[in-house]
């Protein structure tokens, strides 16, 4: 049987990760849980440290409907459209709005 290592020792690391920090997997894999702003900036800066930087994403998406999270959203949107002002100028930021709210 073929055996990818790469997969196994990532599925490890993510064990070893769940196994320390049970409580915050519980937390990201449960919508509606008791999640602030703090614990869910130390879960980030934990997953981030131990290289698990995709369920970040899982994190952000299950728990979407928090008010501070949709926040969140709102100022990166702002963020990301600002630099692309400064790399581009306004025309390239009107054919983008145009060509995503089709």
């Amino acid at each position: 049987m073929y055996r990818n290592k790469k997969a196994e020792k990532r599925s490890r690391k993510l064990l070893k990760w769940i196994q320390r920090y049970a409580g915050y997997w519980q937390m990201i894999c449960t919508p509606g849980c008791d999640l602030d702003m703090t614990v869910t900036r130390n879960i980030i800066h934990s997953l981030a440290e131990n290289g698990l930087h995709e369920f970040i994403f899982v994190l952000l998406t299950v728990h979407r409907e928090k008010e501070f999270l949709k926040n969140l959203s709102s100022f990166l949107n702002l963020d990301l459209m600002l630099e692309e002002i400064m790399r581009q100028d306004m025309d390239e930021i009107v054919r983008m709005l145009d060509e995503n709210l089709r």
